[in-house]
């Protein structure tokens, strides 16, 4: 199974909704004091490539970044963890995509799960996502 995480903005080049990573660079946190910012620096911790997960940011931009890519989705692998340093099951990086997805919420957004058991051909994957281009005519929405 896979998840992505959604708000309610549009996609700019598919008929499917911006994701949560994108949504999120819109959201000046200076803006906001304690909790909701302190819960945006948690969660998206585990989401830096330097540190917390250490999750991968694949260079898609220039040459490799083909009429394929611009048409990706990414999308979470259900049993994707992160390695975490003293633990032998890392944390599960659903779970800290839902805290993320809270913190966002609390800034005001409106952040959605989608699933999928197939989210297209993949073209890009490690062991927590994949970026896939949708089989389906219809993308699932969560709005």
């Amino acid at each position: 199974m896979f998840i992505r995480f959604v708000s309610n903005n549009p996609h700019p080049t598919l008929d499917a909704e911006l994701g949560m990573f994108e949504t999120r660079k819109d959201i000046d946190f200076s803006q906001f004091r304690g909790s909701v910012q302190k819960a945006n620096e948690e969660a998206f911790y585990w989401f830096t490539a330097a540190s917390g997960g250490g999750l991968a940011y694949p260079r898609l931009k220039g040459k490799v970044r083909t009429p394929n890519v611009r048409k990706g989705l990414f999308w979470f692998r259900e049993d994707g963890r992160f390695f975490a340093p003293n633990s032998l099951n890392g944390k599960s990086v659903i779970d800290q995509a839902r805290n993320l997805a809270a913190a966002l919420r609390m800034a005001g957004c409106e952040i959605r799960e989608i699933r999928c058991k197939d989210p297209g051909r993949i073209i890009w994957e490690d062991r927590l996502q994949v970026l896939a281009v949708p089989k389906f005519e219809k993308i699932p929405k969560a709005f």
